[in-house]
């Protein structure tokens, strides 16, 4: 058998919105305005997300993954309002169960569903 050597480290979330392109940067700058623009909101990054709690329960968290820009919301995916837009629930997923619903951040109808969702918070 091969021994593999791993000395490789994840990029940060800092590192992987760098890397965006300017378009993704720009809609994320502009999902993060419309979240600290609700009353009591604010913002943590980590190493892996930035999330956005009222007070100390968790309202939303951006993800990047590759280029893929990703907004989770603490809304029942399962609920009929929300049925109509292409959310995935992943509460099944232990660090996404406090903000299960899922929306891929891919163009500007995703962006304007996004500020939708956003209103319903």
């Amino acid at each position: 058998m091969a021994d593999f050597e791993i000395n490789g480290t994840s990029k940060t979330y800092a590192e992987k919105f760098e890397s965006l392109d300017a378009d993704k940067k720009a809609a994320v700058e502009a999902i993060r305005a419309a979240l600290l623009a609700k009353n009591k909101v604010h913002e943590r990054i980590s190493k892996k997300c930035a999330t956005y709690n009222f007070g100390r329960k968790p309202v939303a968290k951006i993800s990047i993954i590759g280029k893929s820009v990703r907004l989770h919301l603490a809304i029942d995916p399962a609920s009929e309002e929300i049925a109509k837009y292409p959310v995935k629930d992943l509460s099944d997923k232990k660090s996404y169960a406090e903000v299960p619903a899922m929306l891929r951040i891919s163009s500007d109808l995703a962006l304007r569903r996004a500020f939708k969702l956003i209103e319903l918070l």
